[in-house]
């Protein structure tokens, strides 16, 4: 039974494997498909398609050549450096290896031996370094005695002429010259700016030209206590205060090159003299004030090395104090020739610790208002010293046409205090000549005393 139902069941299995092969799992794929044309506008887009395809490999070509030719170039450089590199250390080695005699040269015709002394023993010698080694070996491996060449005796080999290795010249570093450096102003020592091109600078500090100390009429801040004042030959019972605030600043200055520099500067002053005395009538201390003068001016100062030009445009008016009109009872407009404008010129130059000036001046008014000309000369000393106060001292000597060229003299002898630009001095001073301020300047006027003196700026 279990024969006969193995039998039907392999049956069975024969015929659905027939019916199998006979009959296609996919008709669809055993017919192919008939060819369609493509429409203009499917044709376009392939078209368009196939050269984007083209476009990208030949890009990608293009790249690939770059990226080979970058590839080289980079390998090429890499073997110069290298070679750089073992010629450097080539040339390191045979500095630092001793100077041996190079091996004799193979000749065809036999060297004559010549005696040689015998050299002392020598003391050990010490080991040779690597790069020692290394040399001995590549100069035997360059330098190879032909065969048919008779060996050199050991004892006296023959004389080679050698060239002596020419030193290789030394590398000469080029130093560059300092960079100046700019300095902010000029003392009176007769430094300049030291600048490496043209340059401008607003509200500098300093001065090029320095003001005159001992001009009474010079813009800068003091005060002076005169007991000793004589006018006309006789002496005033009491004390004179001449006292003055001014200051000259550079607004603009100019360096070109060091120890040219220029700058202009606006300088302006008042000029105030007091009395104090003591009135017998009323039995009382009298402080009253006498008179007062303005100054303005412009001033243009070039210096050129160690010397220094000021040209200078100002304008200077007088004008009585009401005490002083009161207590002498003037009713009527007096004569006042101190009310003019003036360009002068004044050279200045410092030799170590001297300074010595002058100058000339002309009136820019008419004769019968003012007479022309004027001169100022001088000289000013200033101790060389660290410390915090030193010696200083003086002379000015001004002529004016208007007063017939009678000299007003001024001198002075103090000490200055401080390290700065606006250092304080002060001075025992005394003067003889021509009034220096106020419309009365015809009286002749000496005074001794002490003052107190100021540059703010």
């Amino acid at each position: 039974m279990k024969k006969l139902l193995f039998v039907l069941l392999l049956s069975g299995l024969a015929g659905t494997s027939t019916l199998a092969q006979q009959t296609p799992a996919n008709p669809s794929r055993t017919t192919p498909p008939a060819s369609r044309t493509l429409t203009p506008a499917e044709q376009k887009q392939k078209d368009r398609i196939d050269r984007e395809v083209q476009r990208d490999r030949q890009i990608r070509a293009e790249w690939a050549q770059k990226q080979r030719e970058y590839e080289a170039k980079q390998a090429e450089k890499e073997r110069q450096r290298q070679a750089k590199k073992a010629a450097k250390e080539r040339d390191q080695s045979v500095k630092e290896a001793p100077v041996q005699a190079p091996a004799p040269v193979p000749s065809t015709t036999a060297p004559t031996p010549t005696p040689a002394p015998q050299p002392a023993a020598p003391a050990a010698a010490p080991e040779p370094s690597r790069k020692e080694k290394r040399e001995k070996r590549r100069q035997e491996q360059t330098v190879e005695p032909a065969p048919s060449a008779p060996a050199p005796i050991p004892d006296a080999p023959a004389p080679v002429e050698t060239r002596p290795r020419e030193p290789k010249p030394e590398r000469v570093k080029r130093e560059r010259a300092p960079r100046p450096v700019a300095i902010d102003s000029a003392s009176a020592t007769g430094t300049e700016p030291a600048m490496s091109r043209s340059t401008g600078e607003f509200l500098p500090k300093g001065h090029l030209f320095d003001p005159i100390l001992l001009d009474p009429l010079e813009a800068q801040t003091y005060g002076s206590l005169l007991p000793v004042y004589n006018t006309e030959g006789k002496r005033y019972k009491g004390s004179i205060v001449p006292f003055a605030f001014g200051f000259a600043k550079p607004f603009y200055r100019r360096t070109k090159q060091p120890g040219h520099s220029s700058e202009w500067v606006l300088d302006l002053a008042s000029f105030t003299q007091f009395e104090a005395y003591r009135d017998a009538t009323l039995d009382k201390a009298r402080r009253r004030i006498l008179n007062t003068d303005y100054k303005v001016s412009i001033i243009y100062n070039v210096r050129r090395g160690a010397n220094t030009y000021r040209f200078r445009v100002y304008h200077l008016s007088s004008h009585l104090g009401d005490d002083y009109i009161f207590r002498n009872n003037i009713t009527a407009p007096t004569a006042n020739a101190v009310n003019y404008e003036l360009l002068d010129v004044t050279y200045s130059r410092m030799i170590q610790t001297l300074r010595l000036y002058g100058g000339i001046g002309f009136v820019l008014r008419k004769a019968e208002e003012r007479k022309l000309l004027s001169a100022q000369l001088g000289a000013y000393y200033k101790k060389p010293s660290d410390k915090a106060a030193r010696l200083v001292g003086g002379l000015d000597v001004k002529f004016w046409q208007q007063t017939d060229f009678r000299p007003g003299i001024h001198g002075g002898i103090g000490v200055e205090v401080g390290r700065t630009q606006n250092n304080l001095t002060f001075m025992l001073e005394g003067y003889s000549g021509f009034r220096p301020y106020s419309q009365f300047e015809n009286q002749q006027t000496s005074w001794i005393g002490v003052g107190l003196y100021l540059n703010p700026f």
